[in-house]
């Protein structure tokens, strides 16, 4: 073993408190690339062979009804390969010992398993028999939910009929790998399902011999692109326009791929941002240190140069160091990567259907992370000895002059300097005169303080928009859709259900809204001028009165459609006589639910040339159980209902679900804070203890107890800290803003709120891990060999 590497080990093993500190930084932040990393490759990668198996499709277009023969001349379109007409329905399912009506999607597919496209895989049971017609298929959540399995009968309402169908088997699609009913955040497989039919049935069932209204298609990889797809379904839509195309669905905006990718994409960004924040503060740490052995050793220095060693050999033997420190940080960082990637993919597990959704180790994020390691502990490196290596042997064998001893800044203030005692001078003077690693202290703490911050911020804004959505917005208890439009009759018939209290009318009409060349399809919901269980609201929680002509139209689809209160917009409804209208707006609304339309209900009727047409009641009941087992019951009895919602359900539903995710990311991101913490903590107390041996022991021999000597380090890091803390409020303000700005979609967007109680958390659990990171500080002291301390030579 060559001498520099014998003075390296040594050096290792004497500096093993700091570095096992430093190293645990540095391995939070690979760790957190990589699990990142992995699960977002995990999801992609499953996505794409998912995409693959299933012939997933590029854009579905759903119509009134449309012959199958007259779709031959789609085929001719430039970039369009493959079409597969299907029958898709909403419906309302019964099972035995399920009091709640229970909601889904009834599909339509071929015969026999050859679907070319958006196909199904099988998960129990078989495909379609020559048996019987009355066959269904599950998808594998619903029947989970329900423990239904493959023989067993389910009763479907299809065309206002009840239908007995036999379970043939249970399947999944990459079609809806993250399952949402109408109106819904989270799955609720309990409540909603898809049903596949046999096509000849469901045309039999439906009266569709020959038709289908909804239309799969695929097209060619390179008309792949977001522009190429519009350009097809616009020409798709003018060749079928005389059969009511009531919407056209890139693959980009069909629900299921929307979450996933949004989801993805979110992963991608967080392997960046987190991993980056740990590595600084890493690179800091490391530079102190660093700093501080050069300068010890620049005597040691001075003799390798005198003796032969260039500067390239001892730089090196120095970068060596932060080298061993980078692979150690990226061994232990891909180990616990490769552990929080397996606890992420199997939470995924829980909301996304893939047939195999498993953590692998990829090669290429590893080497990828090693190299991330290795470059901030060598940049730390080179920053703390490049002083030391400019030094001539001749001035490198001299010790280091003592730092001239001036006064700071708070001795001339007499008053103030006079006023403390000797050990908060000691404390004071120590912490101006080595700014540097009091910066550093100041920057680990205020990112400790950040990410805190912000993680409180997240959960806070998404309980506030829940509590916006539930409490303030939809204030009804149960929501029933008509699979057709109602008079006025139907309102009443439902303030006539056992244990209802209230009930309000809904008119939805699905259109879409035109300004010049921009466009959306959207829904415009009239409700009552005086309703009182769908509230429009702004952002502030006050309430938007419905004009008496005229809509309501949130902020983020007005700067879609380039319009402002006053304005004129086009709307043509996609179903009923597709005639354009254009329609004033009243009013801009900012609010959290991004693409929402208001107007009055008597208003949006005579525009639509009805008179008190209802697609949907909402209803406030009794919250017994026994009130609400009624009201199921008879709902079950009513052939035209399409689909009841739950509110209470459902706010209970995604309650559970944000509390279960927060939970998990809270008490992960407080202990990488409070990793942080120590870690910076622990680094600058012992070199400060290192540099200042002589000065702790001759207080020992004045009678300082090694509390009182434990207590000016502690005072030391309160001071350090406590600013640091301070200056991560705002820091985590404005990045919960950012945070806040990015999750502005289409859909929705989350309130930007702090709880007081975060603030005051994010701040003891600052002081808190100060408390806990002085500990091993003090058990040094305990155990310091003050005697030894005072023989050390100048």
């Amino acid at each position: 073993m060559k001498v520099l590497h014998r003075k390296l080990l040594r050096e290792l093993i004497a500096a093993k408190g700091v570095l096992a500190a430093i190293i645990s930084i540095i391995a939070v932040g690979i760790g957190c690339f990589i699990a990142m990393s992995s699960t977002y490759d995990n999801l992609e990668y499953s996505r794409q062979s998912y995409y693959r198996l299933c012939r997933m499709a590029d854009f579905s277009v759903e119509l009134k009804k449309v012959p199958t023969g007259d779709l031959a001349t789609l085929t001719e379109i430039p970039g369009v390969t493959n079409l597969l007409p299907r029958i898709i329905f909403e419906v309302t399912a019964s099972l035995e010992g399920v009091e709640k009506p229970l909601s889904g999607k009834v599909i339509s597919l071929p015969e026999h398993e050859n679907a070319p496209i958006n196909r199904i895989v099988i998960q129990q049971g078989s495909y379609f028999t020559d048996q019987r017609q009355e066959e269904v298929i599950l998808n594998d959540a619903f029947a989970r939910a329900h423990h239904l399995k493959p023989g067993d009968h389910i009763q479907l309402i299809l065309n206002n009929r009840l239908q007995d169908l036999v379970v043939i088997g249970t399947a999944i699609s990459s079609e809806f790998v993250y399952l949402i009913g109408p109106g819904g955040l989270v799955p609720e497989p309990e409540s909603y399902g898809v049903f596949y039919l046999k096509h000849d049935y469901a045309e039999d069932v439906f009266g569709f011999e020959g038709a289908a209204n909804q239309v799969l298609g695929q097209v060619a990889p390179e008309y792949q692109s977001k522009n190429r797809v519009r350009q097809i379904l616009d020409q798709i839509e003018l060749n079928l326009e005389d059969f009511g195309v009531v919407s056209k669905t890139p693959l980009a905006e069909q629900s299921s791929h929307w979450f996933l990718k949004s989801e993805i994409d979110g992963l991608k960004v967080s392997a960046t941002i987190l991993p980056t924040i740990f590595l600084i503060v890493a690179a800091l740490a490391l530079n102190l240190l660093m700093s501080r052995m050069a300068e010890q050793q620049r005597t040691v220095v001075g003799t390798l140069k005198a003796l032969g060693y260039s500067n390239r050999e001892v730089f090196i033997h120095f970068l060596q160091f932060g080298l061993l420190i980078g692979l150690a940080g990226g061994i232990l960082g891909t180990l616990i990567g490769y552990s929080l990637a397996g606890g992420l993919t199997a939470q995924y597990r829980n909301y996304f259907e893939f047939p195999a959704l498993t953590n692998e180790l990829y090669p290429r994020i590893v080497l990828l992370g090693m190299l991330i390691s290795v470059f901030f502990s060598v940049l730390g490196t080179f920053r703390g000895v490049r002083s030391v290596m400019r030094l001539s042997p001749a001035e490198a064998m001299r010790p280091k002059p003592p730092l001239r001893a001036r006064r700071i800044l708070l001795e001339k203030i007499q008053v103030f300097w006079n006023a403390l005692d000797f050990r908060w001078q000691l404390v004071l003077r120590d912490i101006f005169r080595h700014r540097t690693r009091t910066l550093g202290g100041l920057i680990s703490a205020m990112v400790g303080a950040m990410l805190l911050l912000v993680t409180f911020s997240m959960y806070d804004s998404a309980f506030a928009l829940l509590d916006f959505q539930y409490d303030k917005l939809l204030l009804s208890d149960i929501d029933v859709t008509f699979k057709d439009d109602h008079d006025y009759s139907a309102l009443y018939e439902s303030q006539q259900f056992p244990s209802v209290d209230y009930a309000e009318p809904l008119f939805h009409v699905g259109c879409t809204l035109r300004n010049g060349i921009y466009e959306k399809k959207v829904g415009i919901t009239g409700i009552l001028r005086n309703a009182q269980l769908t509230i429009p609201r702004d952002t502030a929680g006050n309430r938007v009165v419905v004009p008496e002509t005229g809509v309501l139209v949130t902020r983020k689809l007005a700067e879609i459609l380039r319009i402002q209160a006053g304005d004129s917009i086009e709307m043509t409804p996609v179903a009923g006589d597709r005639i354009a209208r254009q329609i004033p707006v009243m009013k801009i609304i900012d609010s959290y639910l991004g693409l929402t339309v208001y107007a009055d209900y008597q208003y949006l009727n005579r525009l639509m040339g009805e008179a008190s047409s209802i697609t949907s009641v909402q209803l406030k009941t009794d919250p017994g159980p026994v009130a609400t087992r009624r009201i199921y019951q008879e709902l079950k009895q009513v052939p035209a209902v399409q689909g009841v919602t739950s509110i209470r359900d459902q706010k209970e539903k995604l309650q559970e679900v944000l509390i279960e995710q927060m939970v998990v990311m809270i008490v992960v991101v407080i202990a990488f804070s409070c990793l942080i913490f120590f870690g910076s903590i622990l680094n600058a107390s012992l070199i400060s203890l290192s540099e200042r041996q002589q000065e702790i022991a001759t207080l020992r021999v004045l009678g300082y107890t090694p509390k009182e000597v434990g207590s000016i380090f502690l005072r030391e890091s309160f001071c350090i800290n406590l600013p640091g803390i301070i200056l991560g409020l705002p820091a985590g303000y404005w990045a919960s803003k950012g945070i806040n700005i990015a999750y502005d979609t289409e859909l929705f967007r989350m309130p930007f709120t702090i709880d007081t109680l975060s603030w005051v958390y994010t701040v003891i659990l600052g002081i808190l891990f100060t408390l806990i990171a002085h500990w091993p500080v003090q058990k040094t002291i305990q155990k310091m060999d003050w005697l030894e301390a005072l023989n050390v030579k100048e």
